[in-house]
């Protein structure tokens, strides 16, 4: 099993970002109260930090056999929270960013993946809060 830091080190790799680009990225296991049940990563109101739930299926998957597929998942997860850290709670832009990263990373439309987090965005903005426009 790979480490927590190996998986980020692969994700960042990935994007061509190293990590100094970033704001810090903390591992949690536990997803906290009021974090979507669905969520791989999150952030905080003002804070600048991107947490990532290393409980996740996609985490899991990434640790125990380095898969690309959940590499680019993790990658795209990160560029999401990021963009959240620049720009705001609008879901719309962050999963533009993150469909964005994924084609970049091989994993563009027609792609499982890509699907799946289309799939994701649909559904969050069917059921953002009026405080999320």
């Amino acid at each position: 099993m790979w480490s927590a830091a190996t998986v980020i080190t692969c994700a960042l790799a990935a994007l061509g970002r190293d990590a100094s680009t970033l704001p810090p990225v903390k591992f949690v296991e536990t997803r906290p109260p009021g974090v979507s049940k669905n969520a791989e990563a999150f952030t905080r109101g003002m804070s600048n930090v991107i947490y990532i739930i290393t409980s996740s299926t996609v985490f899991h998957t990434a640790q125990d056999s380095l898969d690309y597929s959940a590499v680019a998942k993790i990658a795209s997860v990160i560029v999401h929270e990021e963009w959240h850290l620049l720009h705001g709670p609008d879901e719309s832009g962050a999963y533009d960013a993150q469909l964005l990263a994924l084609t970049r990373l091989g994993r563009g439309p027609g792609s499982t993946l890509y699907d799946e987090v289309s799939r994701s965005k649909r559904s969050a903005l069917r059921t953002r809060r009026p405080d999320d426009l």
